[in-house]
């Protein structure tokens, strides 16, 4: 399956995007160089009221060190970081993230349900919903954050994110009432989930996505999120690809979206983008455009 993907890749890169040689330099030969660094910042936490998490594979390792390095290169607020692995981090993996992220903290799956189920049952079907389908990746996207951190604000990102410029709008809204999520351009049929009794979800939230959330914990709403749970069949494919970000959207008070031209998933990276977010189908270009874009400034600093 790997090797599949890497050749699904390579062909992207060289007969759509026509940057081979810049994805294969970048993928292979620069973008590892990043696990050898001791420390990526020497920056303190200046937000005791905010948790960043992040969502990770093994496979994404050298993506999410990218996507933080970047986010703290360009960020004026660093809160608490917290990984949530998928189960396939390795000890080496653990190690080199303690090194090179020194005030993370990371936490395998088994591990919250251990510490924090007693408060998810409080939520029934939430709690079913997350504990019966182990192996929905996307679920812990959503759940896991929620339960494991007390702070006031949550920060939710992904880790095919990079990141150009300071980000204000997440500035302005730790200082407002506001929840914010990226948005795709699709805003139809495309993110709808189907829930069980044949409703779907409002078309309005359909076109948000979750590769940036910004909550307070008093905005993210238990009792519309527990029915949402209920409502939702995991068993339809594609309902599992939408789950978290429709999840998102049905459940926060006070939601607003990114500005697409800022924070970005399709078009070609400008002087106005802020982050980009380098979905599957585009993701040769983390490599060939934002790791090439950025690696004087994270490697050498």
């Amino acid at each position: 399956m790997k090797l599949k993907r890497e050749i699904f890749y390579l062909a992207k890169a060289f007969f759509e995007y026509k940057r081979g040689v810049d994805y294969i330099h970048h993928r292979f030969f620069v973008a590892p160089r990043i696990f050898k660094k001791n420390s990526i910042s020497q920056k303190k936490i200046n937000r005791s009221d905010l948790s960043i998490h992040v969502l990770t594979s093994h496979h994404d390792l050298t993506m999410l060190f990218w996507a933080l390095a970047s986010f703290i290169k360009v960020s004026e607020i660093l809160g608490q970081l917290i990984i949530h692995s998928d189960g396939s981090l390795t000890p080496r993996d653990k190690k080199i993230i303690g090194r090179v992220f020194p005030t993370a903290e990371v936490i395998e799956p088994a591990d919250f349900i251990n510490r924090f189920e007693p408060e998810l049952k409080k939520w029934p079907d939430l709690h079913r919903l997350r504990t019966a389908y182990p192996d929905l990746f996307l679920l812990k996207k959503l759940v896991d954050p929620f339960f494991s951190s007390a702070k006031k604000w949550h920060l939710i990102v992904d880790s095919d994110l990079l990141w150009f410029g300071s980000p204000d709008e997440i500035y302005s809204a730790l200082n407002s009432d506001w929840s914010l999520m990226m948005q795709g351009l699709a805003q139809g049929e495309g993110n709808i989930v189907v829930f069980k009794d044949g409703t779907k979800l409002a078309v309005e939230l359909a076109h948000y996505n979750s590769g940036i959330v910004l909550y307070q914990r008093d905005n993210f709403d238990l009792e519309k999120l527990n029915d949402y749970a209920a409502k939702i069949d995991p068993r339809v494919s594609r309902n599992c690809h939408f789950i978290e970000q429709a999840g998102y959207a049905y459940c926060l008070r006070n939601l607003t979206p990114l500005p697409t031209r800022k924070y970005q998933i399709k078009g070609a990276k400008n002087d106005q983008t802020i982050v980009k977010h380098y979905t599957a189908p585009r993701r040769p270009m983390f490599f060939a455009e934002g790791v090439k874009e950025l690696k004087n400034k994270i490697l050498n600093q």
